[in-house]
């Protein structure tokens, strides 16, 4: 009797799977839909509409679950087919909506694998413990998910998807080098350091180089390169559950360069990436007086026959709020010409004589530089492990309660950046030893030689990706642009062109640019 009542209802079948891999589901959909099919035919069922979705159940807003429950309580159906009460609810919420239907008398059966569930209290109670045990089952596999991707980011390793560059190895899952876009990451980092491209000048750049959008496979997005060019994760630091951690993985810049690009994005805007093919010394430079920023505005002048000129001004913005800035104008014209003249001190003459003690001195230097690499070796390794002492007495601290969470995520990110940077070093100095500046500034001089300097002043953008490369910290001072020399160049640059080159090396070949030029 119990049996013809049952066939005599109106029921839903709701198939689901979670967004887990196929081979990882204890019953996968078409397995569901063959056992309803069978239960249906068997007991000669009326399946008025069958559902299905591939939606975790831990949380609200199934689309296709939410249609069921619409069909209830709108009396179209009045009984439920599913292959285990896991799939109908993992959470609360949708528990109780279905007990609160079987209370109300509108869902008066439900059809499980094991189990037959109607409005009775000991029916409820039980599909109310499995409910509970389904919830119990995902908050337990939640925490012990969260727990391992921890330990996993305590030992250095990133715990989740390989970002641009990089990609997940198919069998250890570790995150490596992409040797297709990994190459690119440090590209795009290199051309948006030399100031001279805006975001949307970025996007074409790099889909042009083969750099594109994972999932379209178009170009990046506007804040899918911001998201590149400010991610701590390509020079080896990243962020998880709000702690900062060093990872193993290889990086794909430098620190020096990441923070290179952070400068030019915290001083880029929109104006300047708009103007910077028409004003190409643009966010170049700032005010040596207030620190504000270099801008740049046309002028035009009408002449008494009819025709006008364009003139082109750089000025500083005067936007200091503390400093009452007087520094004046100075014209593109004058602008170039000086930048080119103070380039001409990397010159030398046409005659050899000068080139072979030079080459020579290398030759010493080299030597020199062998015995010191070991004494830096050591320094650096001895400042990394002071700061990994910090690290652990931080942790210490914050595990006994003595510091804030806030107070030790922002102390331990310094730390991590600090020992970072010195790492980076100490991997310089062991890899490249003497050769990190000398065999460039052997490559400079040999190129001197033989004149293959840009022509100064001929091509205006040539002439600011020259400056950029030789030179850092560019300040206007009265109309007159100086900078630091960059080694190895200002070795060259503290000379003069070539009159009084002396067999001996400074501690800091670093000089401002009126040093070079008095």
């Amino acid at each position: 009797m119990k049996k013809n009542q049952d066939s005599q209802l109106t029921y839903i079948a709701y198939f689901r799977k979670s967004t887990e891999s196929d081979e990882r589901q204890v019953q996968s959909i078409p397995d569901q839909k063959a056992w309803a099919s069978k239960v249906a035919s068997e007991q000669q069922l009326t399946v008025a509409l069958q559902r299905e979705e591939s939606r975790s159940a831990r949380t609200l807003g199934r689309p296709m679950y939410e249609e069921v429950m619409q069909a209830l309580e709108e009396g179209k159906a009045n009984a439920l087919i599913a292959y285990d009460p896991s799939r109908l609810a993992r959470n609360a919420m949708d528990g109780a909506r279905i007990i609160n239907l079987l209370d109300t008398g509108k869902l008066r059966l439900i059809v499980t694998s094991t189990s037959v569930f109607r409005n009775t209290s000991t029916d409820k109670f039980m599909l109310a413990f499995f409910f509970a045990q389904s919830k119990h089952y995902v908050d337990n596999l939640s925490e012990l998910t969260l727990r391992g991707m921890r330990s996993k980011a305590s030992k250095g390793i990133y715990p989740s998807r390989a970002k641009i560059g990089y990609m997940n190895h198919p069998r250890t899952k570790e995150i490596i080098p992409d040797p297709t876009t990994f190459p690119l990451i440090k590209k795009a980092y290199e051309l948006y350091a030399s100031n001279r491209y805006g975001l949307r000048d970025m996007s074409n750049l790099l889909f042009n180089l083969g750099l594109k959008a994972p999932r379209t496979g178009g170009m990046l997005c506007k804040h899918q390169v911001v998201d590149i060019l400010s991610d701590t994760f390509y020079y080896g630091v990243f962020t998880w559950a709000g702690d900062t951690y060093e990872g193993i993985h290889q990086p794909a810049v430098s620190k020096a360069l990441w923070d290179k690009v952070a400068l030019v994005r915290q001083g880029r805007s929109r104006a300047q990436a708009k103007w910077k093919k028409e004003f190409p010394f643009l966010g170049l430079m700032r005010c040596a007086e207030c620190g504000s920023s270099i801008t740049a505005e046309t002028h035009f002048k009408q002449y008494k026959n009819g025709t006008s000129q364009s003139f082109y001004y750089y000025r500083c913005t005067k936007k200091s709020g503390t400093v009452k800035c007087g520094q004046p104008f100075i014209r593109e014209e004058a602008l170039s010409a000086q930048m080119a003249e103070n380039i001409r001190v990397l010159g030398l003459p046409e005659n050899s004589e000068w080139i072979e003690p030079m080459l020579a001195q290398l030759d010493v230097w080299e030597i020199e530089e062998g015995s010191r690499e070991s004494a830096q070796i050591s320094e650096f390794a001895l400042e990394i492990e002071k700061i990994a002492a910090k690290l652990r007495r931080l942790t210490d601290l914050h595990l006994d309660g003595e510091i804030e969470k806030s107070e030790y995520t922002s102390r331990r990110r310094v730390l991590i950046n600090e020992k970072i940077a010195l790492e980076t070093r100490l991997k310089l100095v062991s890899k490249e030893g003497p050769y990190s500046w000398l065999e460039p500034l052997r490559k400079l001089l040999n190129a001197v030689r033989e004149r293959n300097l840009p022509t100064a002043g001929g091509d205006l953008n040539e002439l600011r990706d020259f400056i950029a490369e030789v030179g850092s910290n560019l300040t206007l001072n009265s109309r007159k642009v100086l900078w630091d020399w960059i080694p190895p160049y200002a070795l060259l640059a503290s000379r003069g062109s070539y009159g009084n080159w002396q067999p001996q090396r400074d501690s800091n070949p670093c000089f401002r640019l009126e040093r070079a030029t008095s």
